[in-house]
């Protein structure tokens, strides 16, 4: 969200409740129509503790912001009383034309609210009091758009900061009602000391974002907060980027629809290619019927027609990959090498994924990505290799690019990854993999050979010629078999993805946009940079960073099956 310093100063104002104003000598408080609200999001919807703000004139004779624990229940000369009993409750706030306060826990169904100053009395509000109000805090309070959801350490989520798939995120709530402990109005909650336990929730919380069911780890008051409830939400897998709707049910009381948390989709897998020769391989990594490199996809949306439901070898490389020898790829009988064609694990690979100094990186094939996820814009890469004799493995490691796109960051420890490694027969005219019909290995597979998935940090890196350019480092994606596996002598082809999704897309969606557009989208709106916003969300610290923001949620895609490093 790409905020200007007028937008700033408005967020700070509203989020710490800092208005000037002073109080007309001798005139009487007055409390608007209907001027009473809760705090969340203005409506006229209460809850024991909740937070209610009061609108209307002469309110207090000067503005006044609670800053320790117990909360006063006398502000900037005014204090706030319930009819029926008399009681004076916690103010956090106060002005000549607003007041925050605090209903205690006690407050009965149906309460009158008047302001006392030294000039006199209001008339009283009358309100409705429910046992829950569920009401997620907003960034400008108007109780709709952007939540004010943050981590766990209290930084509010933006586009440049969003939440992510597995990603734990807080929501801040009003009123959502009664807990298993019998906390006070203006006293902190407990949970902050050692021995102590935070307040919970009595009734069963759910979360729904972007229309997917959420786990919630904890529903409860905020320790060391007083009347603050909070949700901490896993965010679940979602193929979007952008905002996306939240909603919260207390037992079953739902909170306020149009509100939303930025959300950011998993970033795309890369597998990277191999460059050291073996002996006795007849294919090579240029396009057309020798290459060692071939793909499918099911999503004509966004690959077209080459490959579509079909493998084909028409890559479209140029010459300079004639060094290709398939994707990188080392097989292992214990701990012993038994075939090798990128040089990784002997450290034997040269200066193929180090182009300093070099030449453009579009011609450098080390350099080169090549997009392999089976259920996620569904599309694979398969590598040739040939064994010159009948060969045991008991672990295979294919190779990726750990970084990714930086504007779409692949998570390799994300839960909903799910790794799959292939070996499919060679179809010797033309020389392609053989029909599986799917992505599932003839030969091999993953899916259905039991072993272990790991992966690790090689050391090397894919350098750029690029100066100061960030080296992106190289992990390996390895199998470790349960039983091992034979493979007759003969020629194979070899593929590893990152499957999301039990089940593959169809297609990719008409609101869809590539990752590089989405990346100049992004330039568009990088002007100055603005400080961060620290304010106090009813004695909560939080801190909000500068950020872009995007109009709609959208899918973004990889622009190619290759994309080359720039």
């Amino acid at each position: 969200m790409r905020m200007n310093n007028q937008t700033m100063l408005r967020i700070a104002s509203l989020m710490t409740f800092l208005t000037v104003g002073v109080l007309a000598f001798g005139q009487t408080p007055n409390i608007n129509t209907n001027g009473t609200v809760n705090s969340a999001d203005y409506s006229r919807v209460f809850a024991p503790g909740g937070f209610i703000s009061i609108f209307g004139s002469n309110l207090a004779a000067r503005s006044e912001v609670t800053t320790s624990y117990p909360i006063p229940r006398t502000l900037g000369g005014a204090s706030v009383e319930l009819v029926s009993t008399g009681e004076s409750i916690p103010m956090w706030y106060a002005s000549p034309t607003q007041i925050n306060a605090q209903l205690p826990y006690t407050v009965g169904a149906s309460e009158g609210i008047r302001v006392r100053t030294s000039s006199g009395v209001s008339s009283p509000d009358t309100i409705s009091v429910v046992a829950r109000a569920p009401k997620i805090f907003t960034i400008d309070f108007s109780g709709q758009g952007g939540a004010v959801a943050t981590t766990t350490d209290f930084k509010v989520l933006t586009a440049a900061n969003p939440s992510t798939p597995s990603g734990t995120f807080v929501l801040w709530l009003n009123s959502a009602g009664p807990t298993n402990c019998s906390p006070t109005a203006g006293q902190p909650s407990p949970g902050l000391d050692p021995g102590s336990q935070p307040c919970i929730l009595t009734d069963t919380v759910t979360a729904n974002i972007g229309g997917i069911s959420s786990r919630v780890t904890f529903a409860g008051l905020s320790p060391g907060s007083s009347g603050l409830y909070r949700v901490n939400i896993v965010a679940p897998f979602i193929v979007v980027s952008g905002v996306v709707p939240v909603q919260i049910t207390v037992g079953n009381v739902t909170t306020q629809a149009n509100v939303t948390v930025p959300y950011r989709q998993l970033g795309f897998y890369y597998s990277l290619l191999g460059g050291k020769s073996v002996t006795g391989q007849t294919l090579n990594g240029v396009s057309g019927g020798t290459s060692a490199l071939a793909f499918r996809q099911s999503d004509q949306i966004t690959w077209g027609t080459a490959g579509l439901n079909a493998w084909t070898n028409d890559t479209g490389l140029n010459s300079s990959f004639s060094v290709v020898s398939g994707l990188a790829l080392t097989l292992f009988n214990g701990t012993t090498v038994v075939y090798d064609n990128n040089g990784i694990e002997t450290n034997t690979a040269g200066n193929f994924y180090n182009n300093a100094n070099g030449p453009s990186d579009t011609s450098k094939p080390g350099l080169t990505d090549m997009f392999s996820m089976s259920n996620y814009f569904p599309l694979v890469f398969a590598g040739y290799f040939r064994l010159a004799q009948s060969t045991t493995i008991t672990k295979l490691t294919g190779y990726f690019d750990a970084s990714g796109n930086i504007t779409l960051p692949f998570d390799p420890a994300n839960p909903y990854v799910k790794y799959r490694m292939n070996i499919w027969q060679n179809s010797p005219n033309p020389n392609l993999p053989g029909e599986t019909g799917n992505f599932t290995g003839s030969v091999f597979a993953s899916d259905n050979a039991p072993g272990t998935f790991s992966y690790s940090d090689t050391g090397l890196k894919l350098v750029s010629s690029v100066p100061n350019a960030f080296p992106k480092p190289i992990y390996r994606l390895t199998y470790t078999l349960a039983s091992p596996l034979t493979l007759q002598a003969g020629e194979y082809w070899f593929g590893h993805d990152a499957s999301v999704r039990a089940q593959a897309a169809a297609s990719s969606t008409a609101r869809s946009i590539t990752v590089e557009e989405l990346s100049e989208y992004i330039f568009s709106q990088d002007g100055p940079r603005k400080d961060p916003v620290r304010f106090s969300l009813f004695g909560q610290e939080m801190l909000m960073e500068d950020s872009y923001q995007l109009p709609e949620a959208v899918v973004v895609r990889p622009s190619s099956p290759i994309t080359e490093q720039r």
